[in-house]
C-alpha cells in the first residue's frame, strides 16, 4: 500500500469520508442516526477488506450504496462505497472489476426504485456515474501498469540481446585474430626452426652456411614482427574502421613457395597461373591456405609436396595440395586448428573445403570463387 500511490490515495479518500461521517454522527445534523453509524461501521470493515482486494469489499460497497439511498447520510460518506470499488478495481482482473461495478450499480438502482425499500431516486444517477468512473479509473491505472511492466521487460530483453550480440562479435573477432596469428606466424616460425638447426649444425665446420642460415632466421623473424604489427593494428582500430589488407598477387605466391623450398621442402606446382583469375578475397584465402597446407606438409610429410591449381569450372578454381603421409607419434600431432581456420575461410567465401588422407597421402582441397562473393559474414584478411 505504501509503494502504491493510487491505492494510498483511494484509501485516504475512504478514511477521510469515514472521519467526516464520524464527526457528523457525533456533533452534526445527523447526530444519533443509527443508519449513519451502521454505514460507518460497514465502511471501516470494507476498508480493511479492500486492503487485500477481497470480493467481500464489493458486497460491503453494494450494501453501503443501498443504505445511502434509503437514508441519505452526510455527503462525505457517499464516497466510501465508490472508494472501496476503486480499490477493488485497481488490483483485480477486468472481468471481476466490471462485474463488481454492475453489482453495485444494480443494487443502487434497486434501492432507488423499489417502493418497499423506501429509498429515494434523487442521487442514484450520480452514484451510478461515480461507480462507473471508479471502475474505469481503476482499470485504466492497471492497464498503464501492465504497459510499463511490459515496456521494462522489452527494454531489458533488448539490452540483454545487445549484450549477447556484443559478446558474440567479441568472440568472433577473437577467433579471427587467433586464426590470423596461426596462419601468419606458424610458417615463419617453421622457417626459423629449420634455419636455426642448419646454423647450429654448420656453426663450426661451415661458418658461411651458418651465417646465411642466421640471415634467413633474421628475415623470418622480421616477417613475424610485421605480421604481429598488422594484427595489433586490427586490435587497436575502432569497430567502424576496416583494417587495411595486404594485397596478394602472383609475386606474393612465388615468395611463399620460395620460402618453403628454402627450408628444404620439395614443391611441385602445376597451373599456378589460374590463381590470377581469383577474386581478391579468394586470392588472399588461397595464399593463407597454401601457407598452412605447406607448413603441415613440411612438419608431417616426407619432404615433398605437390600443388595443383585447376582451371576455372562453373566460376570456381580448385586448389589441391597433396603430400605423402608419414605416421607420427601422438605427441607430435598438431591441434588441427589450422585446418579449421582454412575451412572457415573457404566457407565464408561460399566455397567447398576438404582435408584428409587418401590413397596417395594427405590431401587438402578447396574450391574458391573466381568472382567476389555476394554475401559473406566477414571479410577474411
Amino acid at each position: 500500500m505504501r509503494s502504491d500511490r493510487w491505492a494510498f490515495g483511494g484509501m485516504l479518500a475512504v478514511v477521510v469520508s469515514l472521519i467526516v461521517g464520524v464527526v457528523s454522527a457525533a456533533v452534526g445534523d445527523h447526530a444519533g442516526s443509527t443508519t449513519l453509524w451502521v454505514i460507518l461501521g460497514m465502511g471501516a470493515v470494507g476498508a480493511c477488506l479492500a486492503v487485500r482486494a477481497s470480493s467481500l469489499a464489493v458486497i460491503v460497497s453494494a450494501l453501503l450504496a443501498g443504505l445511502e439511498l434509503r437514508d441519505p447520510a452526510p455527503w462525505g460518506t457517499w464516497a466510501v462505497a465508490s472508494g472501496l470499488l476503486f480499490l477493488f478495481a485497481l488490483r483485480r482482473p477486468r472481468f471481476d472489476a466490471v462485474a463488481a461495478g454492475v453489482l453495485v450499480a444494480g443494487i443502487s438502482l434497486f434501492a432507488a426504485y423499489v417502493p418497499w425499500w423506501g429509498g429515494g431516486s434523487g442521487g442514484v444517477f450520480g452514484l451510478v456515474a461515480l461507480v462507473v468512473a471508479m471502475v474505469g479509473v481503476g482499470q485504466w491505472v492497471q492497464a498503464q501498469r501492465r504497459y510499463v511492466v511490459a515496456e521494462v521487460g522489452r527494454r531489458r530483453q533488448e539490452a540483454e540481446r545487445r549484450r549477447e550480440e556484443v559478446a558474440r562479435h567479441v568472440a568472433e573477432e577473437r577467433l579471427r585474430i587467433a586464426r590470423e596469428l596461426h596462419d601468419s606466424v606458424a610458417h615463419h616460425l617453421a622457417v626459423v626452426s629449420v634455419h636455426t638447426n642448419v646454423a647450429r649444425a654448420n656453426l663450426v665446420r661451415s661458418p658461411r652456411v651458418a651465417e646465411r642460415a642466421l640471415a634467413d632466421v633474421q628475415a623470418a623473424t622480421q616477417s613475424v614482427m610485421e605480421e604481429l604489427g598488422v594484427v595489433l593494428g586490427v586490435l587497436r582500430a575502432a569497430e567502424s574502421e576496416r583494417a587495411p589488407s595486404v594485397p596478394v598477387d602472383a609475386a606474393a605466391i612465388e615468395d611463399l613457395l620460395r620460402s618453403f623450398t628454402g627450408i628444404g621442402l620439395r614443391v611441385e606446382t602445376d597451373g599456378l597461373e589460374h590463381l590470377l583469375v581469383l577474386a581478391p578475397l579468394a586470392l588472399t584465402a588461397a595464399q593463407r591456405l597454401l601457407q598452412e597446407a605447406l607448413t603441415n606438409a613440411q612438419r608431417y610429410g616426407d619432404g615433398g609436396v605437390s600443388v595443383v591449381v585447376d582451371a576455372p569450372v562453373d566460376g570456381y578454381v580448385t586448389v589441391s595440395v597433396r603430400n605423402a603421409w608419414v605416421p607420427r607419434e601422438a605427441a607430435s600431432v598438431g591441434s588441427g586448428l589450422g585446418l579449421v581456420g582454412m575451412e572457415e575461410r573457404v566457407h565464408l567465401l561460399g566455397g567447398a573445403f576438404h582435408a584428409g588422407p587418401d590413397a596417395d597421402g594427405f590431401l587438402v582441397s578447396a574450391q574458391l570463387p573466381a568472382t567476389a562473393p555476394r554475401n559473406t559474414k566477414e571479410t577474411p584478411v
